[in-house]
C-alpha cells in the first residue's frame, strides 16, 4: 500500500515532461476602446448632491461588441450599486452621490467591468473632491481664529463679519465674500465662504457694502507707527497674520524671521490671488502670499499690499487691474 502512495505522484511527475505534455496557455487581456470620465466640484459643502445619468457615462466599448457593466463606489462607505450589469442590462439610468457632514477629502469612483469571460482589463474613473464647511467657528474649515465681540451683517446678502478697530478705522477681519463680482476659488462656490472671492481692481473698488470701502494704501500705513506712505512696511506682517488652519492644516508655514500674533486683530490667511486671462482664473499662493487690493493706483496699475509666508514684512505692489485679481478687506 505504502508504494503505490508514492507511486502515483510520481507518475504524474513523470507525465509531465513527456513530449506530448503543454502547459496552460497564458491568458491574453486586451483594452477596452474609450475612455471614463467623472466630475465634481474640487470644493463642497455637506449635504451636495450631484446626480449622475450612465447613458452618458457610458463611454466604454468592446472590440468584440460585447456588453459592459458599470457601478459607482461611495466616497464615503466604500459600498458598490451596480447600474448596469455586465451582461448590459441597465437597473438604472441614475446616480446621486450626497456629501456627508465631515471635513474631509473623498474620492467618487465610476468603475466599468466585464464576465469573467471576457478577456479585457476592467476601467475607472474618479473624482476627488474636499468638503469644506463656511465661517470661522472651531468646527467650520477655517480654526483657530480668535473671536471678537463686534459683527457686521452686510444688508445685501445677509453674511456676517467679524469687525476690529485698528489705525483709526473698523476693518472686516474676514475676506469680503459678496457674489455680486469676482470668482471663488478654484471655481467653486463652497469656497466663497471660505476664502472669500477673487476680484480684480475694477471690481474691488465697487465690491464692499454702502458705508464701507476699499482701503487706501495709507490706510496699511496707519496700521505700524512711523511707517512711510508708499513703502513695504517692515515689522508689521506678524501683527496682522493669525495662526490658522485650513481644513485641520496649518495656513502659514512656520519661518524663524516671523512671529504670528495678530496684535491688531486683523486676521490675515495666506489665500494668494489669481492671474487672470480673458475669462480664466488661475489661482497661486495659497499658504504663502496674503494678498488684498487698496482703492489706490500707480502708473495705470492698481496697488495692493501682500505678505509673503517667510518675512515680517506688507509689501506694496503694482498689478494689473484687469489680469490679476485678489481678496479684499473694507474699512469705514
Amino acid at each position: 500500500m505504502k508504494l503505490y502512495k508514492w507511486l502515483v505522484p510520481a507518475v504524474l511527475i513523470a507525465g509531465c515532461v513527456l513530449p506530448g505534455c503543454k502547459k496552460d496557455e497564458e491568458t491574453s487581456y486586451e483594452y477596452l476602446d474609450g475612455r471614463l470620465s467623472l466630475s465634481m466640484p474640487g470644493y463642497v459643502n455637506p449635504g451636495f448632491t450631484k446626480t449622475f445619468m450612465i447613458d452618458t457615462l457610458m463611454t466604454l466599448s468592446r472590440p468584440d461588441g460585447g456588453a459592459i457593466g458599470y457601478y459607482f463606489t461611495d466616497p464615503d462607505t466604500g459600498v458598490a450599486d451596480t447600474l448596469v450589469t455586465a451582461d448590459g442590462v441597465i437597473h438604472s439610468h441614475y446616480y446621486t452621490v450626497t456629501v456627508p457632514d465631515k471635513i474631509k477629502t473623498l474620492t467618487l469612483r465610476l468603475n466599468a467591468f466585464l464576465d469573467e469571460d471576457a478577456k479585457y482589463y476592467s476601467s475607472s474613473a474618479s473624482a476627488t473632491f474636499t468638503i469644506v464647511r463656511p465661517g470661522v467657528s472651531p468646527t467650520s474649515s477655517i480654526t483657530n481664529f480668535q473671536i471678537t465681540p463686534t459683527r457686521y451683517t452686510d444688508p445685501r446678502d445677509g453674511k456676517e463679519y467679524y469687525t476690529v478697530k485698528a489705525g483709526g478705522l473698523e476693518w472686516m477681519r474676514q475676506n469680503l465674500a459678496w457674489t455680486g463680482a469676482g470668482k471663488p476659488y478654484q471655481y467653486c462656490e463652497a469656497m466663497t465662504d471660505v476664502f472669500g472671492r477673487y476680484y480684480t481692481w475694477e471690481e474691488a473698488r465697487k465690491a464692499c457694502p454702502e458705508g464701507w470701502r476699499l482701503p487706501t494704501d495709507a490706510d496699511w500705513t496707519a496700521l505700524a507707527e512711523g511707517a512711510e506712505a508708499g513703502r513695504d512696511i517692515a515689522g508689521l506682517a506678524g501683527k496682522v497674520m493669525a495662526d490658522l488652519y485650513f481644513n485641520e492644516v496649518k495656513m502659514w508655514e512656520y519661518w524663524p524671521a516671523v512671529k504670528i500674533t495678530d496684535e491688531h486683530r486683523l486676521s490675515m490667511m495666506p489665500t494668494g490671488y489669481a492671474t487672470v486671462a480673458g475669462k480664466d482664473y488661475t489661482f497661486e499662493g495659497v499658504y504663502t502670499y496674503a494678498t488684498y487690493w487698496t482703492s489706490d493706483e500707480a502708473d495705470g496699475s492698481g496697488v495692493a499690499r501682500y505678505i509673503f509666508h517667510d518675512k515680517d514684512i506688507v509689501y506694496r505692489g503694482r498689478f494689473s487691474k484687469t489680469d490679476f485679481a485678489a481678496p479684499v478687506r473694507c474699512v469705514r
